[in-house]
């Protein structure tokens, strides 16, 4: 059980992330820490904290608890602290929009806080280097709230699931997708963080085993920002094997590797951390878990760089989500009892030849139906692409008949449709009633907003440059993005073209109200653009 079998066994790890990869990347502060921060946004100091926490930790029924659990009943009284002051202060004017979305003011200050934090820049050449392990992981699950994962391995919104209660999504198709299972600042009502948070988890932890065996009943598993003291790691093992007889517990002895960070360790040092565990039926037995000490990550992340796919991992994914969403709108559509014939697609490990540029389709269903397949489920986001680069190749007469009006315009009322109207003869439009009537009711950048948006414009200063938006502003997303609304029409169309591009790739990691205010941001542009 070394680096080297791993390495050589053509089984693709899963990636386990802890707060230490954080730490080290981001430098985002530990658990007590962040209690900290927030102590002070009351106005309050670090003495003062250490009185509010020998208070806790000395009270009778909490001496002989551990200390992470000690930190979560510190933050379970002070989140009801905290959101008292939030309410009684100007803070909840000065964060008016979180009342607007029914957040918690205590968990929504924690993702302000860690999302403050970026890269170290003497990170970079490791992080470059991890960033090139993102084909050679199977998934991702992390505990940690910030979204640096998703942003180094360019996870798509489809692929983040974020809480326990995702764990079973039904649009999951395991593999290449990330697991948030204590929540994420972009969601903050779903952070695990007091002890009533705590508790649901626990409550639900069989739950997450029985997902993480799905896992790794053929993948090994590297945790990386953990140590074995941690709680966490202790807590997610003794869940897992309690569902297991011995002998299953047995057959997991190659599957588990912890990188733990040893201060100045130029070198892998490996060696092995025996592991007691009780199965389901009782019985005692142990297993051992392969450490891996280093403070060289960039020289672990080059090593696992060796890992082979048995399988083009790209083209796995694309083949299993086609077939998924094929499988099921052909299910739901097939109202006729037709017969359904079924094939061994024997030729499937060819498809690992196919280069990264090179677009390509499986198709299982009625031939009469394959050649629109691809216009009926676009992503939202590929149509933010194409209207800022014009890089898919869309074809406007079949988006809008197969897409717009067959799906998007059942549930949106805000989005870019103008560059797919040009080039339309009235005969085609005459297809698309829901097209029309969209068309007609957004002709103005006001039909775009809402009341509650042009309430906020009032405030926000005038300009006729990029360049002159206040730091203030600046440095909030949504300020920002409400500053161009307000000043669209004194901008130049080309700067606001570039500042969308530059935003794009960020629009994953965005929470629910940005990604709403860049939707209507994008679709403003695409009017002024694109309208005859």
């Amino acid at each position: 059980m070394t680096l080297n079998n791993l390495v050589n066994g053509k089984k693709l790890p899963i990636l386990f992330v802890g707060s230490g990869f954080s730490k080290r990347y981001l430098n985002t502060p530990d658990w007590e820490g962040l209690l900290v921060e927030l102590f002070e946004m009351m106005g309050k100091s670090s003495h003062d904290y250490k009185i509010f926490k020998s208070r806790i930790k000395t009270h009778p029924e909490n001496r002989n608890i551990s200390t992470g659990e000690i930190y979560a009943k510190i933050a379970s009284e002070l989140e009801i602290i905290f959101n008292n002051y939030f309410y009684e202060s100007e803070m909840n004017e000065e964060q008016i929009e979180w009342i607007d979305r029914g957040l918690n003011p205590f968990k929504a200050s924690i993702a302000q806080i860690i999302s403050t934090y970026t890269i170290i820049s003497e990170k970079e050449e490791e992080i470059t280097a991890f960033k090139n392990l993102k084909d050679k992981i199977i998934s991702l699950i992390t505990t940690n709230y910030d979204v640096l994962v998703e942003q180094l391995f360019e996870q798509h919104k489809e692929s983040v699931f974020i809480g326990q209660s995702q764990l079973f999504n039904p649009n999951s198709i395991e593999l290449g997708e990330l697991y948030k299972i204590h929540g994420c600042i972009t969601e903050s009502n779903n952070i695990v963080i007091t002890s009533e948070d705590y508790e649901a988890f626990k409550n639900n932890a069989k739950l997450f085993s029985a997902k993480l065996l799905t896992l790794i009943s053929e993948n090994p598993v590297i945790f990386i920002g953990y140590s074995m003291s941690d709680p966490d790691i202790q807590h997610i093992l003794m869940d897992l094997v309690s569902c297991l007889t011995k002998e299953q517990i047995e057959s997991l002895k190659d599957h588990f590797y912890l990188v733990e960070y040893s201060k100045d360790e130029s070198d892998i040092v490996e060696k092995v951390y025996w592991f007691n565990a009780k199965s389901y039926s009782g019985e005692e037995t142990t297993f051992p878990i392969s450490i891996l000490s280093t403070d060289n990550y960039l020289k672990l992340y080059n090593e696992l760089a060796n890992l082979t796919p048995s399988m083009n991992l790209n083209t796995v994914k694309q083949v299993k989500r086609i077939v998924k969403d094929i499988v099921i709108e052909s299910t739901l559509a097939n109202t006729a009892n037709e017969k359904v014939m079924t094939f061994l697609l024997e030729d499937i490990n060819d498809l690992s030849n196919v280069g990264p540029s090179q677009k390509f389709a499986i198709a299982v269903g009625n031939i009469k139906e394959i050649n629109n397949y691809g216009y009926k489920i676009r992503p939202m986001q590929e149509i933010f692409e194409d209207v800022l680069f014009n890089d898919k190749g869309i074809n406007n007469e079949k988006i809008l008949r197969d897409t717009y009006e067959e799906h998007y315009l059942k549930s949106q009322s805000i989005l870019p449709i103008y560059k797919y109207v040009n080039g339309l003869t009235e005969e085609q439009l005459n297809c698309c009633p829901k097209v029309i009537e969209f068309i007609e009711k957004h002709n103005t950048v006001e039909d775009y907003l809402n009341g509650a948006i042009v309430k906020s414009l009032k405030h926000i200063p005038k300009g006729n440059t990029i360049a002159e938006v206040p730091y203030e502003w600046k440095s909030s997303t949504r300020r920002m993005y409400l500053w161009i609304i307000k000043n669209f029409s004194n901008l130049e169309l080309e700067d606001v073209e570039k500042f969308l591009k530059e935003e794009m790739p960020k629009f994953n990691t965005y929470t629910p109200d940005s990604q709403g205010l860049f939707k209507r941001l994008i679709s403003i542009y695409d009017l002024y653009k694109y309208k005859k």
